[in-house]
């Protein structure tokens, strides 16, 4: 529920900007549109980012695993 509510708002708030631009029946309104259009990019950069935070945890939590494995037998993990 929470993984489609966190893809769902920036689609839809997206969409509404796109569509607002296209219009385009006053200033207001396009600012409107380009502020939605542009909090939708920087809503869906951010859950991008959140995403890999824990990819990049796990990574170097297995580097430093390997990292102490070399230290105590003088060969690379995996080699």
């Amino acid at each position: 529920m929470r993984r489609a509510f966190a893809i769902a708002v920036p689609v839809v708030c997206g969409l509404a900007g796109f569509l607002i631009l296209e219009e385009n029946t006053s200033n207001a309104l396009a600012a409107v549109g380009g502020v939605l259009l542009g909090g939708a990019l920087i809503v869906a950069l951010g859950v991008m980012m959140i995403r890999l935070v824990p990819r990049s945890e796990s990574d170097r939590e297995r580097e430093a695993k390997a990292r102490e494995e070399f230290d105590r037998t003088g060969r690379w993990p995996g080699e």
